[in-house]
């Protein structure tokens, strides 16, 4: 098995444990150790399958041998700093080429998930495939023209949000901030700035009640309520998560068949998503994250460790 994700990952190490107790091989590294401290040789045989090895100075993995393949939170490839800017893009170009493309090659190996799936998983494809599984959406307008704002806000009753279609971690003269959801008053609508780039805006829910975060894994779904106090939170939790209550939480069976096809239909085999839940117990997806973290919550940080590691140590769905 080989693990894909950075040196310092907490969430990855739960998982890591409970196969190291179950006795079951693994290899972690990261793209950043890529080509510095590990090495590819991959040769095609005769018959279209790759022959050979990925290893570092320490450990590595037999090509042939690969059952499954545990992409988590990898960093960028790292090259020295003597290379010019053009050399180090075209390497890095090499190297994406090259490595994931050799792995994911490979015949019968288990993705969790696949880089081109991740990617794929973008705000609008999986709103629109939410949408079309039969879940319900907050209406949504993407546009740099700020002339549809104000029209789209009239139809929403005036109360609307705006989101990044990416991570909302950025940074800014050296200062590292986050890009929350965040109200758009009305004297905003027709900011000429919005013709700047596009952007992404949604009926706010303002009937709230608590909101849901799904962890799946190969189609078991594991909920918690996210119980939100006044304040920052209570329109984007990870403003503030420590001040969350979690609470069990049981889907709908409508919602939970959704959230299965949404998956199917992406390719993911893996992700966390957050669902708000109103007064009348409609329940929205606002987001899929092939990529979320789940070892936040103690309701559920167990039996998601032990679903992942049953799912990698398999190897197959």
């Amino acid at each position: 098995m080989l693990v894909i994700t950075y040196a310092l990952d907490p969430t990855a190490d739960y998982v890591l444990r409970e196969l190291t107790e179950r006795g079951v091989p693994f290899w972690r590294t990261d793209l950043a150790d890529f080509p510095g401290r590990s090495t590819l040789t991959a040769e095609l045989r005769p018959d279209g399958r790759w022959d050979g090895w990925m290893y570092d100075e320490l450990r590595g993995v037999d090509l042939s041998e690969l059952r499954s393949v545990w992409w988590r939170k990898p960093t960028p490839y790292s090259f020295p700093d003597t290379m010019s800017g053009p050399e180090r893009r075209f390497a890095a170009s090499q190297a994406k080429g090259s490595l994931p493309g050799v792995l994911g090659s490979l015949p019968g190996v288990l993705w969790v998930n696949h880089p081109e799936r991740n990617a794929d998983c973008t705000k609008p494809a999986q709103l629109a495939v939410a949408a079309g599984a039969g879940l319900r959406v907050p209406e949504t307008l993407i546009t740099n023209d700020p002339g549809a704002v104000a029209p789209f806000a009239a139809r929403c009753g005036g109360r609307i949000v705006t989101k990044v279609f990416g991570g909302i971690v950025h940074t800014e003269g050296g200062r590292r901030g986050q890009l929350y959801t965040r109200r758009v008053p009305p004297d905003q609508f027709s900011n000429p700035r919005i013709g700047l780039t596009a952007h992404l805006f949604q009926r706010e829910i303002t009937t709230k009640a608590y909101e849901i975060r799904v962890t799946a894994v190969a189609g078991q779904l594991f909920p918690v309520a996210l119980h939100a106090p006044d304040g920052p939170a209570r329109l984007d939790w990870r403003r503030d998560s420590s001040s969350l209550a979690h609470t069990p939480a049981a889907l709908p069976p409508d919602v939970a068949h959704g959230i299965r096809t949404v998956l199917r239909d992406l390719g993911l085999v893996y992700a966390a998503l957050d669902l708000i839940v109103d007064t009348d117990g409609t329940h929205y997806l606002i987001d899929v994250n092939p990529g979320g973290q789940w070892a936040w919550i103690d309701l559920t940080r167990e039996p998601i460790t032990h679903a992942l590691a049953d799912l990698l140590e398999k190897g197959t769905l």
